[in-house]
């Protein structure tokens, strides 16, 4: 717990480092035809994409979780009637 504790303060000095010292590059970005956002910190813009790309991450995978998580529930919900059945000598053990 130590330990995980000391290396998000290392990435986050690492990450407030990263910002400070890269204030002063300035860029423009072209969201669309005749929309300009002039100015723009790089750091936010790197920022900003990193976010951006880890939600797109995120919801492109929610399909999968929530797949896996069906299928959790249907083998607790099987587990749990076989389970049942042998408690309630309904289970018969053939040779």
């Amino acid at each position: 717990m130590f330990i995980r504790l000391i290396l998000w303060i290392i990435i986050i000095l690492f990450i407030v480092f990263f910002v400070i010292f890269n204030v002063e590059p300035k860029v423009n970005i072209h969201l669309f035809p005749g929309v300009i956002l002039e100015n723009i910190p790089l750091a936010l813009v790197i920022f900003i994409s990193f976010i951006l790309g880890l939600l797109s991450g995120i919801i492109l995978s929610l399909g999968q979780i929530i797949k896996y998580q069906l299928e959790i529930r249907k083998a607790k919900k099987k587990s749990h009637i076989e389970q049942k059945q042998i408690e309630g000598g309904e289970y018969e053990d053939k040779p």
